[in-house]
Protein backbone atom coordinates (compact mmCIF):
# COMPACT_ATOMS: atom_id res chain seq x y z
CA UNK A 1 0.00 0.00 0.00
CA UNK A 2 1.27 3.43 -1.24
CA UNK A 3 1.94 5.64 1.62
CA UNK A 4 0.08 9.08 1.57
CA UNK A 5 2.27 11.93 1.04
CA UNK A 6 2.18 15.34 3.28
CA UNK A 7 1.03 17.26 0.91
CA UNK A 8 -1.58 15.56 -0.48
CA UNK A 9 -2.90 14.41 2.62
CA UNK A 10 -3.06 18.34 3.10
CA UNK A 11 -4.28 19.05 -0.24
CA UNK A 12 -7.63 16.88 0.77
CA UNK A 13 -7.24 18.69 4.34
CA UNK A 14 -8.00 21.59 2.19
CA UNK A 15 -10.46 20.52 0.08
CA UNK A 16 -12.68 18.97 2.87
CA UNK A 17 -15.23 21.25 4.14
CA UNK A 18 -14.29 19.99 7.66
CA UNK A 19 -11.09 20.80 7.20
CA UNK A 20 -11.43 23.71 5.50
CA UNK A 21 -13.33 25.31 7.95
CA UNK A 22 -10.68 24.28 10.83
CA UNK A 23 -8.07 26.25 8.35
CA UNK A 24 -10.31 29.76 8.02
CA UNK A 25 -10.54 29.24 12.17
CA UNK A 26 -6.93 29.22 12.14
CA UNK A 27 -6.22 32.41 10.89
CA UNK A 28 -9.57 33.78 12.39
CA UNK A 29 -7.81 32.59 16.01
CA UNK A 30 -4.72 33.62 15.14
CA UNK A 31 -6.32 37.62 14.08
CA UNK A 32 -7.74 37.41 17.53
CA UNK A 33 -4.06 36.50 19.18
CA UNK A 34 -2.24 39.30 17.34
CA UNK A 35 -4.94 41.76 18.41
CA UNK A 36 -5.03 40.66 22.24
CA UNK A 37 -1.28 40.55 22.35
CA UNK A 38 0.28 43.92 20.62
CA UNK A 39 4.12 42.73 21.23
CA UNK A 40 3.67 39.85 19.59
CA UNK A 41 2.31 42.07 16.70
CA UNK A 42 5.13 43.90 16.92
CA UNK A 43 7.75 41.38 17.10
CA UNK A 44 5.89 39.95 13.85
CA UNK A 45 6.20 43.51 12.11
CA UNK A 46 9.57 43.47 9.99
CA UNK A 47 10.05 47.05 10.36
CA UNK A 48 10.01 49.20 13.28
CA UNK A 49 6.87 50.78 13.55
CA UNK A 50 4.68 53.60 15.82
CA UNK A 51 1.65 53.12 17.61
CA UNK A 52 -0.18 54.61 15.94
CA UNK A 53 0.66 52.05 12.77
CA UNK A 54 0.21 49.27 15.02
CA UNK A 55 -3.29 50.36 16.14
CA UNK A 56 -4.16 50.48 12.18
CA UNK A 57 -2.48 46.94 11.72
CA UNK A 58 -4.70 45.60 14.55
CA UNK A 59 -8.04 47.41 12.84
CA UNK A 60 -7.19 45.61 10.21
CA UNK A 61 -6.30 42.19 11.52
CA UNK A 62 -9.94 42.64 12.77
CA UNK A 63 -11.63 43.33 9.39
CA UNK A 64 -9.52 40.03 9.00
CA UNK A 65 -10.79 38.62 11.48
CA UNK A 66 -14.61 39.27 10.83
CA UNK A 67 -14.48 38.33 7.19
CA UNK A 68 -13.01 34.92 8.28
CA UNK A 69 -15.81 34.26 10.65
CA UNK A 70 -18.51 35.02 7.72
CA UNK A 71 -16.84 32.96 5.56
CA UNK A 72 -16.70 29.61 8.33
CA UNK A 73 -20.26 30.74 8.77
CA UNK A 74 -21.41 29.73 4.90
CA UNK A 75 -19.43 26.77 5.46
CA UNK A 76 -21.31 25.61 8.52
CA UNK A 77 -24.65 26.93 6.74
CA UNK A 78 -27.00 24.17 6.84
CA UNK A 79 -24.58 21.58 9.11
CA UNK A 80 -26.95 22.04 11.97
CA UNK A 81 -29.63 19.54 9.94
CA UNK A 82 -27.26 16.84 10.19
CA UNK A 83 -26.37 17.54 13.80
CA UNK A 84 -30.13 17.45 15.02
CA UNK A 85 -31.14 14.84 12.40
CA UNK A 86 -28.22 12.80 14.58
CA UNK A 87 -30.01 13.92 17.46
CA UNK A 88 -33.49 13.06 16.39
CA UNK A 89 -32.17 9.38 15.72
CA UNK A 90 -30.44 8.53 18.42
CA UNK A 91 -33.97 10.23 20.37
CA UNK A 92 -36.30 7.66 18.21
CA UNK A 93 -33.58 4.20 19.10
CA UNK A 94 -35.19 1.84 20.85
CA UNK A 95 -33.33 0.85 23.66
CA UNK A 96 -31.62 4.07 25.40
CA UNK A 97 -29.36 4.76 28.58
CA UNK A 98 -27.80 7.39 30.15
CA UNK A 99 -25.18 7.94 27.55
CA UNK A 100 -28.11 7.89 24.47
CA UNK A 101 -29.98 10.52 26.35
CA UNK A 102 -26.98 12.56 26.93
CA UNK A 103 -26.12 12.19 23.26
CA UNK A 104 -29.78 13.64 22.57
CA UNK A 105 -29.02 16.22 24.81
CA UNK A 106 -25.89 17.17 22.97
CA UNK A 107 -26.74 17.10 19.47
CA UNK A 108 -30.09 18.92 19.97
CA UNK A 109 -27.91 21.90 22.17
CA UNK A 110 -25.16 22.17 19.53
CA UNK A 111 -28.04 22.13 16.25
CA UNK A 112 -29.86 24.52 18.16
CA UNK A 113 -26.75 26.57 18.10
CA UNK A 114 -25.86 26.14 14.77
CA UNK A 115 -29.51 26.69 13.68
CA UNK A 116 -29.37 30.41 15.47
CA UNK A 117 -25.78 31.09 13.56
CA UNK A 118 -27.52 30.03 10.15
CA UNK A 119 -30.88 32.93 11.09
CA UNK A 120 -28.56 35.46 11.94
CA UNK A 121 -26.09 35.17 8.82
CA UNK A 122 -27.61 37.81 6.81
CA UNK A 123 -27.57 40.59 9.73
CA UNK A 124 -23.75 39.35 10.03
CA UNK A 125 -22.92 40.08 6.58
CA UNK A 126 -24.25 43.85 7.52
CA UNK A 127 -25.58 44.96 4.36
CA UNK A 128 -28.23 47.69 4.45
CA UNK A 129 -31.48 46.87 3.51
CA UNK A 130 -31.75 43.37 4.12
CA UNK A 131 -31.47 42.84 7.47
CA UNK A 132 -34.02 40.18 8.94
CA UNK A 133 -33.31 40.94 12.94
CA UNK A 134 -31.48 43.90 12.47
CA UNK A 135 -28.27 44.33 14.15
CA UNK A 136 -29.28 44.83 18.31
CA UNK A 137 -31.84 42.02 17.82
CA UNK A 138 -29.34 39.98 15.70
CA UNK A 139 -26.43 40.16 18.56
CA UNK A 140 -28.80 39.64 21.41
CA UNK A 141 -30.41 35.98 19.67
CA UNK A 142 -26.33 35.58 19.22
CA UNK A 143 -25.69 35.95 22.60
CA UNK A 144 -28.39 34.05 24.15
CA UNK A 145 -27.25 30.96 21.56
CA UNK A 146 -24.32 30.71 23.44
CA UNK A 147 -26.06 28.68 25.85
CA UNK A 148 -26.78 26.26 23.60
CA UNK A 149 -23.12 26.20 22.50
CA UNK A 150 -22.25 25.74 26.43
CA UNK A 151 -24.19 22.94 27.40
CA UNK A 152 -23.84 20.88 24.13
CA UNK A 153 -20.43 21.04 24.67
CA UNK A 154 -20.66 20.40 28.31
CA UNK A 155 -23.15 17.01 27.59
CA UNK A 156 -20.54 16.26 25.52
CA UNK A 157 -17.64 16.15 27.58
CA UNK A 158 -19.62 13.86 29.73
CA UNK A 159 -20.13 11.43 26.63
CA UNK A 160 -16.48 11.57 26.48
CA UNK A 161 -15.85 10.60 29.96
CA UNK A 162 -18.66 7.44 30.16
CA UNK A 163 -16.28 6.19 27.05
CA UNK A 164 -13.34 6.77 28.63
CA UNK A 165 -14.49 4.66 31.53
CA UNK A 166 -15.59 1.67 29.30
CA UNK A 167 -12.69 1.85 26.87
CA UNK A 168 -10.77 0.71 30.41
CA UNK A 169 -12.48 -2.16 31.30
CA UNK A 170 -11.21 -5.71 29.70
CA UNK A 171 -12.99 -7.90 27.67
CA UNK A 172 -15.54 -10.80 28.79
CA UNK A 173 -13.27 -13.41 28.29
CA UNK A 174 -15.89 -16.49 26.83
CA UNK A 175 -15.87 -19.54 28.97
CA UNK A 176 -14.19 -22.43 27.29
CA UNK A 177 -16.65 -25.71 26.75
CA UNK A 178 -15.24 -28.28 29.23
CA UNK A 179 -13.40 -30.84 27.04
CA UNK A 180 -12.79 -34.57 27.66
CA UNK A 181 -9.89 -35.46 29.48
CA UNK A 182 -6.91 -36.00 26.21
CA UNK A 183 -4.56 -38.86 26.25
CA UNK A 184 -0.72 -38.71 25.66
CA UNK A 185 -1.28 -39.33 21.92
CA UNK A 186 -4.09 -36.83 21.45
CA UNK A 187 -2.53 -33.54 23.12
CA UNK A 188 -1.14 -31.13 20.90
CA UNK A 189 3.12 -31.21 20.76
CA UNK A 190 5.10 -28.25 22.02
CA UNK A 191 5.25 -26.41 18.94
CA UNK A 192 1.32 -25.71 18.34
CA UNK A 193 1.08 -24.93 21.98
CA UNK A 194 4.16 -22.02 21.38
CA UNK A 195 2.10 -21.24 17.86
CA UNK A 196 -1.29 -20.38 19.72
CA UNK A 197 0.25 -19.02 22.51
CA UNK A 198 2.05 -16.19 20.34
CA UNK A 199 -1.47 -16.18 18.22
CA UNK A 200 -2.77 -14.83 21.63
CA UNK A 201 -0.13 -12.50 22.54
CA UNK A 202 -0.67 -10.86 18.89
CA UNK A 203 -4.44 -10.59 19.30
CA UNK A 204 -3.57 -9.20 22.77
CA UNK A 205 -1.27 -6.52 21.57
CA UNK A 206 -3.98 -5.81 18.74
CA UNK A 207 -6.03 -5.14 21.25
CA UNK A 208 -4.28 -3.14 23.38
CA UNK A 209 -3.44 -1.03 20.45
CA UNK A 210 -6.57 -0.31 19.43
CA UNK A 211 -7.62 0.58 22.94
CA UNK A 212 -4.57 3.14 23.33
CA UNK A 213 -5.89 4.49 20.21
CA UNK A 214 -9.54 4.91 21.26
CA UNK A 215 -8.83 6.57 24.51
CA UNK A 216 -6.26 9.01 22.50
CA UNK A 217 -9.46 9.93 20.61
CA UNK A 218 -11.13 10.52 23.93
CA UNK A 219 -8.69 12.06 25.99
CA UNK A 220 -8.34 15.05 22.94
CA UNK A 221 -11.94 15.69 22.36
CA UNK A 222 -12.32 16.15 25.81
CA UNK A 223 -9.68 18.53 26.56
CA UNK A 224 -10.85 20.39 22.73
CA UNK A 225 -14.39 20.36 24.48
CA UNK A 226 -13.30 21.53 27.95
CA UNK A 227 -11.19 24.36 26.70
CA UNK A 228 -13.80 25.16 23.84
CA UNK A 229 -16.49 26.06 27.09
CA UNK A 230 -14.06 28.78 27.82
CA UNK A 231 -15.29 30.52 24.56
CA UNK A 232 -18.88 30.34 24.88
CA UNK A 233 -19.13 30.10 28.72
CA UNK A 234 -17.27 33.84 28.78
CA UNK A 235 -19.83 35.27 26.49
CA UNK A 236 -22.66 34.81 28.81
CA UNK A 237 -20.47 35.15 31.77
CA UNK A 238 -20.02 31.59 33.39
CA UNK A 239 -16.25 32.14 33.12
CA UNK A 240 -13.97 35.18 34.21
CA UNK A 241 -11.22 35.46 31.82
CA UNK A 242 -9.44 37.88 29.52
CA UNK A 243 -10.22 38.52 25.86
CA UNK A 244 -6.19 37.25 25.40
CA UNK A 245 -7.20 33.77 26.86
CA UNK A 246 -10.32 33.46 24.62
CA UNK A 247 -8.71 33.82 21.80
CA UNK A 248 -5.27 31.30 22.93
CA UNK A 249 -8.14 29.16 24.14
CA UNK A 250 -9.49 29.09 20.25
CA UNK A 251 -6.25 28.93 18.84
CA UNK A 252 -5.57 26.07 21.09
CA UNK A 253 -8.56 23.68 20.52
CA UNK A 254 -8.66 24.83 16.62
CA UNK A 255 -5.53 22.65 16.45
CA UNK A 256 -6.89 19.95 18.33
CA UNK A 257 -9.67 19.45 16.34
CA UNK A 258 -7.87 20.63 13.16
CA UNK A 259 -5.42 17.63 14.19
CA UNK A 260 -8.64 15.25 15.20
CA UNK A 261 -9.70 16.07 11.18
CA UNK A 262 -6.37 16.04 9.78
CA UNK A 263 -5.77 12.35 10.85
CA UNK A 264 -9.06 11.06 9.87
CA UNK A 265 -8.37 11.90 6.20
CA UNK A 266 -5.18 10.78 6.76
CA UNK A 267 -6.50 7.47 7.87
CA UNK A 268 -9.00 7.52 4.54
CA UNK A 269 -6.32 8.26 2.40
CA UNK A 270 -4.77 5.00 3.23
Amino acid sequence: MAKTTTYAQFVAFGTDLVGLERLLRLFQAACSVLISYPLLLAALVPKPTSEAQLAVKAVGLGALRGQLNVSRRFIRLFRFMDTLNAGFDAYVAPEKNLEVWLDVVSKTCLGMFGMIETLTLVDLIGIPGLEVFGPARSSEIDAQSQYFWFFGLATSVTISLIKLSKVNVPPIAEKEQEKPTKTVSEKADEKEDTKEKAAKDAEEKKRLKEVAAKKKVLLRSIVSDVVDMLLPGSAIGFVKISGASVSSAMFFTTLTTGWAAWDRIGARLQ
